[in-house]
């Protein structure tokens, strides 16, 4: 099967799979089995690879459900923490936190939307904490949701199976029994204290998370009239499945990109007056030899091995020099010792790697990642090495204003045919108004 051919086929695939089940009665929006983030450890993640190896798909479905059973128990309670009275704002941004992303003061410095809370106080910040600690200040207009416990603790496994009992499907307990489903719960059954009928709107970074669909299920529900609106932060991976339009999705969705807008029209289920172009908040425009003669890693990684491979071929195929190329991690994975282990295994081949050979301007990217399309905007010459083609790679069929060559099944060249048609990149602060 073709590239474009497969890729449709999991569109069809994940399309009907939600379909089906939303006709059972199950609440895809907010459970982490209909997460069908093509990356991760998601139970959405291992139902697409049952779908390209049904082999694999078990063997995943079982790792991933053991891991997440393990994980949530050691979750505690989830708590909202707020210094202020929620009901009198009329735009809530929802988001999530790193404890480095606040000031001493306690103000949140929203990296998707480039804006400081301080400045903004007429609009609400919830924030979903990704770490244990929180700051010791919290602003004026922001409030917590956290879930810090690292004791052995039974409760969101024991809330699971009373959910199953109540189904009367001890099955119903795969669905329940993760991260993703117990937060959207949770968020879900509280929202009735952040968003109320003084609320006009409500705006978010989207992924298609399980706890962003039950927050905007939730929204309509207090209240028909308040607009939901999602914006696509990053450019989305080579077949971004997560971000097919389902029961829990925003009314409106923000891209920043007509190639963006063409996909998620043709492909993932949204109208076009349902999709909005703006030049984006995140990605301003900048000096474009920021991102050249890097080797750029991303959040997963699934076989180093295969990884390293695929580079030795690379650089032996296209005669590249790398050994002066600088490895760019992950921002959120520079304690996995994964990675470490693959940088420390890439620097080996790049001091190993022949001098004679041209030193060419270019930039490898690694695994599923929307840099690549960042890169490319920027005039940069790229290579894409992909674990899994079928869910990374940017094929011409879903993207338009993109040219895909092949270098072998793993290994891809791309070029953009027209300028500022993949990412229009942001050129002031006050673009955050137009979004709001």
């Amino acid at each position: 099967m073709s590239l474009k051919n497969s890729q449709l086929f999991l569109v069809n695939q994940i399309k009907s799979l939600i379909k089906n089940s939303k006709a059972k009665g199950l609440p895809i929006f907010r459970l982490g089995t209909f997460y069908f983030a093509p990356f991760g450890e998601s139970l959405g993640y291992a139902k697409i690879i049952y779908k390209q190896n049904k082999l694999r798909g078990i063997f995943l479905n079982i790792l991933i459900f053991l891991k997440s059973i393990y994980k949530i128990s050691f979750l505690g309670k989830f708590k909202i923490i707020k210094n202020i009275k929620l009901n009198n704002y009329k735009i809530i941004i929802f988001n999530w936190a790193y404890l480095k992303d606040f000031d001493k003061s306690g103000n949140f410095k929203d990296k998707h939307f480039n804006v400081n809370s301080k400045k903004h106080q007429s609009i609400l910040w919830i924030l979903v904490m990704l770490d244990k600690k929180i700051p010791k200040k919290i602003g004026n207009n922001i409030v917590l949701i956290t879930n810090a416990n690292n004791k052995l603790n039974f409760r969101i496994l024991w809330n699971a199976l009373k959910k199953s009992f109540k189904k009367g499907s001890i099955s119903y307990f795969y669905h329940e029994a993760s991260y993703f489903s117990a937060l959207a719960d949770f968020i879900y059954n509280k929202l009735d204290e952040i968003v109320s009928n003084k609320t006009r709107k409500v705006l978010m970074p989207y992924e298609g998370q399980p706890f962003q669909n039950a927050i905007f299920k939730k929204t309509k529900k207090i209240n028909q009239t308040i607009k939901t609106i999602g914006f696509v932060h990053s450019f989305p991976v080579g077949l971004p499945l997560n971000l097919i339009k389902k029961d829990g999705s925003p009314e409106k969705i923000i891209v920043s990109g007509e190639s963006q807008s063409y996909c998620l029209n043709n492909f993932l289920g949204w109208e076009k007056k349902e999709i909005k172009i703006l030049p984006s908040t995140r990605f301003i425009k900048s000096k474009e030899n920021e991102m050249r003669n890097k080797i750029f890693l991303p959040i997963y990684l699934h076989s180093s091995k295969n990884i390293l491979n695929q580079l030795i071929i690379l650089i032996q195929k296209l005669e590249i020099n790398i050994s002066n190329f600088e490895i760019k991690n992950h921002p959120s994975c520079t304690q996995s010792k994964k990675h470490i282990k693959l940088i420390n295994n890439i620097k080996k081949i790049m001091y190993s790697s022949n001098s004679n050979k041209n030193k060419k301007s270019i930039s490898i990217f690694i695994g599923a990642t929307g840099s690549v399309i960042e890169a490319l905007e920027r005039n940069v010459n790229l290579i894409h090495i992909c674990e899994n083609p079928t869910l990374e790679c940017y094929s011409e069929k879903l993207w338009k204003f993109i040219k895909t060559d092949e270098i072998n099944k793993n290994i891809f060249k791309y070029k953009a045919i027209e300028k500022n048609k993949l990412i229009k990149f942001g050129k002031n602060a006050n673009l955050f108004r137009k979004y709001l």
